[in-house]
């Protein structure tokens, strides 16, 4: 991890805010690009995963496992 947001707090919530926003709207994009609308409901479904866990893991490996919070 680089040095600055080992030492600054704020620069490591901006970072991921500015990578959860991205990933929502990259993924939302792409989603809607080959999604049809007469999919079954389980596609949906799975779309929200997709748009919506792996910002929360990033969020989770960035606070809790490196220990964002501790320092």
């Amino acid at each position: 991890m680089p040095k600055i947001f080992k030492q600054n707090k704020f620069a490591l919530l901006g970072v991921n805010i500015l990578i959860i926003l991205l990933w929502v709207n990259v993924s939302t994009f792409l989603i809607n690009l080959f999604q049809s609308e007469n999919a079954p409901f389980y596609i949906y479904k799975i779309s929200f995963l997709i748009r919506f866990l792996p910002p929360i893991w990033v969020t989770w490996f960035l606070w809790i496992k490196r220990g964002g919070l501790k320092r």
